[in-house]
């Protein structure tokens, strides 16, 4: 394994008398360190500030690349601090936080770098980026480099500095480079960011950050996704999985609920399919779980059944029915065209909706119908603890969907919108107990009393909506080629 290689940038600003201890300084700590290092002096031959640092980090070959004040005003072990949060991946960009000036903080971010201060980390790419898009030329930059790194989706960090040696903070005074940057980004002065995976819409934004990701909000379809998506295994074959189902060991899963909630919230499901379609129908379920939906429908429909997960598709199949291991692009009906598909909180977890849409489409017969439920990001009870359970919501799920997103994307992808409304779920109080005790232990003692005067298993909202579509004949609408139209990616 490779060392850690860091490029230090010492910008001279203002007066530099201790230029050379702090050289010494930084030179004798990364050798103690065992970091490959190099050191590089900005002078003021390459202009300003600005472009000082930016013809720094053109230059810089490091994987981890540190601005550091001249006057080194801070322990020089802060350096390896910033270096440790870069490489282990919770951070990409790191530097002293401002809590000053809210007025600044509405214009701009909310983690803003302490004026006082030049010091930096940046991953290599995150330099790269961050720092050649700059257009600004004071210390402006700095607060550049902080509205970049929202805008581009890196995981930003403060800097814990020991309050015994930092320098008093000063107040922003330069709203108007706070107001320019912004009008810099309207006339579209930066690279765009990538857009969002439902609407195409380049009005993203850094909306929370969570162990190993960054959540991206869109500004016109209200959505939530994750910035990076995991590789998808997009070749698994198809295979039926004869062999014995194990039980799972997440207290959360769905499949460990009680039987009884299970079954109820299926019955529900089912007889809201029931209404749009015909007796006998043919029916695709993409997402089996535990099954409990399609031993349901099997009774009166002719039901099939795909998932990913070979443990969700051993416990279906173990059942009678007939469920294939597949992912929706990998699989072939062999069969007549579906009367019906249903997903359950399944199109969360795919990364690409417009093609998942298309290939439902394709399996559906014109007036076929679809269903499926997910979240809403526009409801009342995600709105009220969506910023407190963000990372658990995206334990497992990619995208979050709006009410009104969703209706469009049906939309667009040659459907047409039969009914929507809010979908509720039986738990069993086992379930609630937890979810109680977890989300709200100071209101537990009252609620879990008065959970025992209520019926067991129980009737409850987690904020998801439930969508009938039906299949619109005629060619589908073509928007990849509106994705196509101009390359915005800019990671």
């Amino acid at each position: 394994m490779s060392a850690t290689s860091v490029s230090v940038l010492v910008p001279l600003i203002g007066r530099s008398v201790e230029l050379p201890d702090t050289l010494e300084s930084i030179e004798h700590y990364l050798q103690a360190t065992g970091f490959e290092f190099d050191v590089r002096v900005l002078d003021k031959r390459d202009g300003e500030y600005g472009a000082m640092l930016r013809r720094g980090v053109s230059e810089a070959k490091g994987s981890v690349v540190v601005v550091v004040d001249a006057g080194l005003p801070y322990p020089v072990s802060v350096i390896g601090d910033a270096v440790a949060m870069i490489e282990s991946g919770a951070a990409d960009v790191v530097f002293p936080h401002s809590g000053s000036n809210a007025l600044l903080r509405w214009l701009l971010v909310d983690l803003l770098p302490d004026p006082a201060l030049h010091l930096k980390a940046f991953s290599a790419d995150a330099a790269r980026l961050l720092v050649g898009e700059t257009k600004l030329a004071g210390a402006g930059v700095d607060l550049e480099i902080a509205y970049l790194a929202n805008k581009y989706g890196f995981r930003s960090a403060a800097a814990e500095l020991p309050l015994s040696k930092r320098r008093l903070q000063a107040p922003h005074s330069d709203i108007l480079t706070a107001i320019k940057i912004r009008l810099i980004d309207r006339r579209n002065g930066y690279r765009a960011a990538r857009r969002c995976p439902v609407c195409f819409s380049s009005e993203v934004w850094s909306w929370a950050q969570i162990p190993g990701n960054v959540v991206r909000s869109c500004g016109r379809c209200k959505c939530k996704y994750l910035n990076r998506f995991e590789e998808e295994e997009g070749g698994l074959p198809v295979r039926r999985v004869l062999r014995a189902h194990s039980a799972p060991s997440d207290p959360l899963d769905e499949t460990m609920h009680a039987k009884t909630a299970r079954e109820k919230t299926s019955s529900r499901r089912l007889a809201a399919l029931r209404r749009h379609t015909g007796a006998r129908a043919r029916v695709l379920e993409i997402g089996v779980r535990d099954g409990s939906f399609g031993a349901a429908a099997a009774r009166e429909f002719e039901y099939v059944g795909i998932d990913r997960a070979p443990a969700a598709a051993r416990a279906a199949r173990a059942k009678g029915l007939e469920v294939y291991c597949s992912a929706l692009s990998s699989f072939v009906n062999t069969g007549p065209s579906f009367d019906a598909v249903t997903l359950h909180h399944v199109l969360e977890n795919m990364a690409d909706p417009h093609d998942a849409l298309a290939r439902i489409k394709d399996l559906l017969k014109p007036g076929g119908v679809l269903m499926l439920t997910t979240f809403d990001t526009e409801g009342l009870l995600f709105l009220m603890t969506e910023r407190k359970w963000m990372a658990q919501a995206f334990r497992t799920h990619r995208i979050l969907y709006s009410r009104s997103a969703m209706i469009e994307l049906l939309e667009h992808s040659g459907f047409e919108i039969l009914a929507i409304g809010p979908d509720f779920e039986y738990r069993d109080h086992r379930f609630v107990r937890h979810m109680v005790s977890a989300r709200w232990p100071s209101f537990a003692r009252v609620a879990l009393p008065l959970l025992k005067l209520m019926p067991d298993p129980l009737v409850i909202s987690s904020g998801s909506i439930r969508i009938v579509a039906k299949r619109r004949a005629g060619a589908p609408m073509d928007l990849r080629a509106i994705r196509s139209i101009e390359p915005t990616h800019a990671r």
